[in-house]
């Protein structure tokens, strides 16, 4: 009995270092994802503030009181509307408003009398307060700070980041800094750590219990790791699950003559998105478009990741429409989400089960009604045509 616990050990260490390397594997994944949305957020927010400035210079150009003011070359009344209205003009040669060492500008040609006389700059300042604005929706652990020489900042703060440009020599960047990556690697290395020791504990007790069952267990277990179903990067049913699940409820429609339907969606051209934004990119759009999808699913639909951007929803007790509608639905929904800068499409094929269908048959059908949406142009629903075979000889 104390041979085998002492030769068990020998498999949990090498289990645990595999689960160790994935455990951090995970924290690095985990951290390049949050600092890239925390990255894009802040990027679109900028541009939001900017934009938004902008506006404001161009309302002001056209304020009574400004062009009053031109009109009476009254540089105090100038000065005090650039101050107040947080603006810098730039008229004949001179300048009035406070000046802004570290700022990102737009400028608004600035009309009197039907001539340009000179400029409004709307400025939005690299100071804390934006940076508060931009980063508001971050998450706890992830720092935003502007770079760049002409932020005041010549080096990006340490730590794992991503840095994303907002105008001319100014970027922001997304970064955890390194003593939080160490604390959530230790904390990894610490469960794992407390597991294996549970589990050489727990190895130990039963093998003093009964040798035979245990070993029974660790092929099961064994068993269980190799037979994954779940998609690594959504968190979805992987092909083999869907299949499983498919075949099941083809069972049991036929079982209780119920109505089944698939639908097999794909994004359009996805690897544009890939080759404009980074593969890091095409997997956050593949992981919002699986939260879209559980999202609209009813309780006892199954939403599997198919293979690259192809997904497929199982609608049991669902008629041909039923299934139209869910698949308009999903393609509405999916045309009107932005994540970041990236916007996606979908096309879909419906099929519903005829009583003699297999797994092939019914997913066959449905794809080719994909194809037929694809071919017609994507961003399309399109439903597979099927009657009853004809018999075998």
């Amino acid at each position: 009995m104390l041979t085998l616990a002492a030769v068990a050990i020998f498999p949990i260490a090498f289990v645990s270092y595999v689960i160790v390397r994935d455990e951090v594997r995970n924290v690095t994944r985990s951290i390049d994802f949050e600092v890239h949305n925390a990255a894009l957020s802040a990027q679109g927010r900028f541009a939001q503030l900017l934009n938004w400035r902008e506006l404001h210079a161009l309302a002001a150009a056209s304020s009574p009181r400004l062009q009053t003011a031109i009109g009476n070359r009254d540089a105090k009344s100038l000065e005090r509307f650039a101050r107040k209205n947080d603006l810098l003009l730039e008229i004949g040669g001179q300048r009035y408003g406070q000046r802004l060492d570290h700022a990102v500008t737009g400028r608004v040609r600035l009309l009197s009398g039907g001539k340009a006389i000179g400029s409004i700059v709307a400025r939005l300042p690299l100071d804390a307060a934006t940076l508060r604005d931009v980063s508001a929706s971050a998450p706890k652990d992830v720092r935003l700070a502007f770079v760049g020489p002409a932020s005041g900042s010549r080096s990006a703060p340490s730590g794992r980041g991503l840095t994303l440009p907002l105008a001319s020599q100014i970027g922001i960047r997304a970064y955890v800094p390194g003593h939080i990556e160490s604390h959530r690697k230790n904390a990894a290395y610490t469960r794992v750590a407390e597991a294996g020791l549970l589990a050489l504990a727990a190895l130990m007790l039963l093998t003093l219990v009964l040798a035979r069952p245990l070993l029974r267990a660790f092929r099961w277990t064994e068993e269980q790791a190799s037979e994954a179903r779940v998609d690594a990067l959504t968190g979805l049913a992987n092909r083999r699950a869907l299949e499983e699940v498919l075949s099941a409820e083809i069972s049991r429609a036929q079982r209780f003559t119920h109505e089944l339907a698939v639908v097999l969606l794909d994004l359009d051209r996805f690897k544009e998105i890939n080759d404009s934004f980074g593969h890091a990119a095409g997997d956050v759009m593949l992981r919002a478009v699986s939260r879209l999808l559980i999202g609209l699913a009813r309780q006892g639909d199954t939403v599997a990741r198919w293979g690259g951007e192809e997904f497929v929803v199982v609608l049991p007790e669902t008629d041909l429409a039923g299934a139209q509608r869910f698949a308009e639905r999903l393609r509405r929904t999916i045309e009107a989400q932005a994540v970041g800068d990236m916007k996606t499409s979908a096309s879909c094929g419906v099929a519903t089960m005829l009583p003699e269908d297999n797994v092939e048959e019914l997913l066959r059908a449905a794809d080719q009604a994909l194809y037929q949406a694809k071919a017609n142009g994507r961003n399309r629903t399109e439903s597979a045509v099927r009657g009853p075979r004809p018999a075998a000889a």
